[in-house]
């Protein structure tokens, strides 16, 4: 009976390592007028669609930006936290002038060293304009943008700097003239999968070392 406890305590040991950074993530859909803000995290009040990685909003965001319908997509639906992938889409029309802030996030990346590529389309409505900023941590990172009327593509590339783990955030900032309009666009984020510097190798020796000294207490405990 002890052998078995301690076998089942050391593989537990073993598990929570590797399962701590999933439960503690929770991608999150945030939009803001200035004076009002919408929150949507994956699987909460307002998100569209139960896929895990991937919140969907649609709905009105203050009395200006009376349609707006976004998207946010990140791992497990696409990517991992070894190979960061992190993707943000909207339509958004505006009845007037005013500049609508989009951001969608998730944590526990652990890709690093590497690079960060990100790549942005918009079409613009007359008069506004849209800006992608992908952030790690609270770093800017590669910015495309602005783009006016009617619109553009760019893409670039930086290192991450920060260590990892870390978070990874697409911001789109959309300005609208004095007539309102509709702008689109899709910006997209993503890191190379890299090795996880034995990290999964390190947990897995725990485990079998919990395992080895579990069956040496038993000897002992027999003879």
């Amino acid at each position: 009976m002890k052998l078995s406890k301690i076998i089942v305590a050391g593989l537990a040991v073993l598990s929570c390592g590797c399962l701590v950074q999933s439960v503690n993530a929770i991608p999150t859909l945030t939009l803001s007028d200035g004076t009002t803000t919408i929150m949507v995290m994956d699987n909460g009040a307002g998100d569209l669609d139960p896929t895990l990685g991937s919140v969907v909003f649609n709905g009105a965001v203050g009395s200006n930006f009376n349609i707006n319908t976004s998207a946010g997509l990140t791992k497990p639906a696409d990517g991992s936290a070894s190979a960061p992938s992190i993707d943000l889409d909207g339509l958004t029309h505006a009845l007037g002038a005013g500049t609508l802030t989009m951001t969608f996030k998730e944590t526990d990346f652990t890709a690093f060293p590497g690079i960060l590529t990100g790549s942005f389309s918009a079409t613009v409505g007359a008069g506004g304009s849209a800006t992608n900023i992908v952030m790690q941590n609270a770093l800017d990172l590669v910015t495309n943008g602005p783009f006016g009327a009617p619109g553009g593509f760019s893409s670039g590339s930086a290192a991450l700097i920060d260590g990892a783990p870390y978070s990874l955030t697409q911001t789109a900032i959309l300005t609208f003239g004095a007539r309102g309009g509709s702008t689109s666009f899709d910006a997209m984020g993503s890191v190379p999968s890299v090795p996880d510097g034995g990290t999964t190798a390190t947990m897995l020796g725990i485990g079998l070392l919990a395992v080895g000294a579990a069956r040496r207490i038993y000897r002992r405990a027999t003879v």
